[in-house]
């Protein structure tokens, strides 16, 4: 996959969580970009995070799931806790 088909899913699933309400779509360009600037470049070997990126994307990840488990009517349903 060419690293501007993996941008571009990754935005459908930003506009997919707005349309569900879950977001609103200046959320998702924000989390658009902040992948942009860092998982894309890490994951797919486009360049190496710094320890101190790693820790930021990870407080981001585990507050952004925190948000979506304490917002969802189906709590039950996250298996990540």
């Amino acid at each position: 996959m060419a690293p501007e088909e993996i941008s571009s899913s990754h935005h459908r699933l930003y506009q997919r969580g707005a349309a569900a309400g879950l977001d609103d779509d200046r959320f998702g360009e924000e989390l658009a970009e902040l992948w942009n600037q860092n998982r894309t470049k890490t994951y797919y070997r486009l360049g190496i995070a710094t320890e101190k990126q790693a820790e930021v994307m990870h407080q981001l990840a585990t507050s952004f799931h925190h948000h979506l488990v304490s917002t969802s009517r189906v709590k039950h349903e996250s298996i990540c806790e």
